[in-house]
């Protein structure tokens, strides 16, 4: 009897799965940004954020950026009146209605500062306080050309919105707690990064050291290009980047926007999709500040 030949299928090629990248791209954080809406309900409360929490105390956030800019040694230089006084906050200019309603601006950075510059002929100012040049010209996107980035100080300047921005979402504005993340400065950090600040001597910490031992642990002050993707993508790395694994737009960026409705980490770990988040996105803030020509944020 004659054996039946046995027929070997090849084996079935496997295709590998391409690895979905939980960071958006550069690209993508524009596009976000370029097309956050801000929910009109929430713009009169975004604007009091701004006006009493981040404009008032901006002097704050420029001298931790001139402090780690400067290595700690420019206080002469840079510590003197407070660079940006607006007496009258935006949200009681105008009525509850005009509130509502965000207007597109060509945006000129630092329009409110009254420091002293000396105007070039290259269509630029160079900002004695600010120790940067600033464009005259109408550039849309108002790119400022930092001077000291290398030479005469040791670092690049970290962005004082930036560092606004992350005492929001870590320490909700509170000067008692480490920018790090948040614990109390009556003593050393106990969450990550734990045992922080290393400046030298025990607690109790100002908020200033502590918060220029935080900008260098993470390396910001080796940064030297603090485009909008840059600062977006650190933002939400502060967080994390678990919401774009499960579809959703993270609040800690985009809440009180057209981006994000709901879906929360309500603890470590643990992801209520009804959840919704009651504290405002770090994007949202960003681009009210920009639509009022507060800043200008380098698009790359």
């Amino acid at each position: 009897m004659q054996k039946k030949k046995r027929i070997i299928k090849p084996a079935a090629k496997t295709t590998k799965k391409k690895k979905v990248s939980s960071t958006p791209t550069a690209m993508e954080y524009i596009d976000l940004f370029n097309k956050c809406e801000i929910k009109k309900e929430k713009i009169a409360e975004v604007d009091k954020i701004i006006d009493d929490k981040i404009v008032a105390n901006r002097n704050r956030y420029d001298q931790i950026s001139n402090l780690v800019r400067g290595g700690g040694s420019n206080t002469l230089l840079f510590g003197s009146p407070p660079l940006f006084q607006q007496p009258n906050p935006f949200y009681n200019r105008f009525g509850a209605l005009d509130r509502l309603t965000s207007t597109d601006s060509l945006i000129t950075n630092n329009a409110t500062l009254t420091a002293p510059s000396f105007k070039l002929n290259t269509g630029s100012a160079f900002d004695l306080l600010q120790g940067k040049f600033t464009e005259t010209t109408d550039s849309k996107f108002g790119l400022n050309r930092d001077l000291f980035a290398t030479g005469f100080f040791n670092s690049s300047s970290v962005p004082w919105y930036f560092i606004a921005c992350v005492h929001y979402m870590e320490c909700s504005f509170s000067f008692k707690k480490h920018l790090h993340n948040g614990d109390p400065l009556t003593g050393y950090t106990v969450h990550v990064p734990a045992h922080r600040p290393k400046v030298g001597h025990p607690p109790p910490f100002t908020f200033e050291e502590s918060a220029v031992d935080a900008i260098k642990f993470m390396k910001y002050d080796q940064v030297t290009n603090w485009s909008l993707p840059y600062i977006l993508l650190k933002l939400e790395g502060y967080n994390g980047f678990g919401y774009n694994a499960r579809g959703v737009k993270t609040p800690y960026l985009w809440s009180f926007s057209n981006h994000y409705v709901k879906g929360k980490y309500v603890s470590d770990g643990k992801f209520d999709a009804d959840a919704v988040s009651s504290q405002m996105g770090a994007a949202v803030i960003l681009k009210r500040m920009e639509d009022r020509a507060l800043i200008s944020i380098p698009r790359n």
